[in-house]
This record gives C-alpha cells, structure tokens and sequence, in this order.
C-alpha cells in the first residue's frame, strides 16, 4: 500500500511494501499520474486517492503509538495550520485546528528563510517576538523590523518567537510538548520554544504513523 500526508508544502509518502518514507514537494504531485495512494490524509489532491482519514485522528492514533505517557499533548504546525491533541489516561481530552491564527506559520518561515538565505540550525533564538496573528500579516512585522535596521536574521528570529509562543498558547500552554512536523527541523524554532517548555521532538512521519495504523487495522477485519 501506498500512505500519504498531502501537506499544503511538502507530500511525505509511506510504502508499506519497502518500508519506505519518501518527501517530495506537493506542488509535483499536480498533473502528474506516478502515484496513486491507497490511504491518505492531509491535502492531497481528491482524484489520487482512495480512502481519505481526517488528519487529526491520523496525528492522534500516529501519536499513542510512539509515545507512552499516559498524558501528553501533540502539537503539529504545518505550512497552513496549526494543530494540537491532547490526551489524560491515553484517552482523547482536548484537540483543535486553528488555520487562522496558526495560518501559513510555516509556509511564510520557509519563504523568508529561502529569500535571506537563512540557515535555521546556525539562526540563534531571541528574548524579543513580534505579535503574530498569522502568517501572512507577521511577514509584514517582519519587514518593519528590517526597515528599522534590524538584520534580517533577527526580525525573523523575532518572528519565530512569536509563532512558538502563539502556537504554545493555542495548545493550552502545556509544560511539555510532543511536536510534529517540518518544524522539528527548525533549531531555532525548537529552541524558543523551549523558552515556555519541554519538547520532544517525534519527526514528520506522525500522521502516516497513525494512517499505517489505521489501514492495517481495516484491512485485518475485512
């Protein structure tokens, strides 16, 4: 079988056969017949799939099987959301999908880190943040703090700051975190988020861990 997370950005793509995890850019799957995915959540594109799963059940099933805590809240940003679960005795407490205030977070850092050549593994975390609403109005945050003579590595910095503690607060200002997604990647991010508590990093597979899950288990009873 083939498992998909359609993300607005980037496609991770599970082969169960190989046992094998592939990312590509979504933007390569338009127009194109290569792939044909068997299960699927996320943004991928209706005419290549067969059945869909809605992502925060696939971030929530993917997340009781590689942690172990009793209690514990996963939060996953994305390039045009962010989301988090929260769970008391393994069972399902608390969740949401914010894709207002948590809207295009990352698909904005990936295009000021693109067109400053930012590297996020040598970008040092600040004290200062900027008010971030969204995404699309923080770039504008951004650009004035450049314009006042700020480099641009510190403006985005300051941006990061405000998005880690937005996404923080939307998630119920948790004292530890369990994060998903691209942004396990972002030192930097990770490092300010640190600020207001413990994270644990679980990579970017957690949604096709949860749909694996899922499939095998539909698949068994049929």
């Amino acid at each position: 079988m083939l498992l998909c997370d359609g993300g607005s950005s980037y496609t991770k793509i599970f082969d169960t056969e190989n046992n094998n995890y592939t990312i590509i850019p979504t933007k390569e799957l338009a127009g194109e017949n290569r792939y044909w995915f068997d299960y699927a959540t996320g943004y991928v594109l209706k005419k290549k799939r067969g059945k869909f799963v809605n992502q925060l059940i696939t971030i929530a099933e993917g997340a009781l099987r590689m942690v172990k805590d009793k209690g514990f809240t996963v939060l996953d940003i994305g390039g045009r959301d962010t989301k988090f679960v929260t769970f008391k005795d393994r069972n399902l407490w608390n969740l949401n999908w914010n894709t207002s205030c948590g809207g295009n977070m990352g698909f904005i850092v990936e295009i000021l880190g693109n067109y400053y050549n930012i590297d996020f593994d040598k970008l040092e975390p600040v004290n200062e943040s900027v008010p971030v609403a969204c995404g699309l109005l923080g770039i504008e945050k951004v650009f004035d703090e450049i314009n006042s003579g700020f480099k641009p590595e510190i403006g985005i910095a300051k941006f990061l700051h405000g998005m880690a503690k937005n996404a923080w607060h939307f998630a119920g200002k948790p004292k530890k975190v369990y994060l998903s997604g691209g942004f396990c990647m972002n030192r930097c991010f990770i490092k300010t988020l640190e600020k207001y508590c413990e994270i644990e990093s679980l990579g970017r597979f957690v949604p096709l861990v949860g749909l694996q899950k899922i499939a095998n288990e539909e698949n068994i009873d049929a």
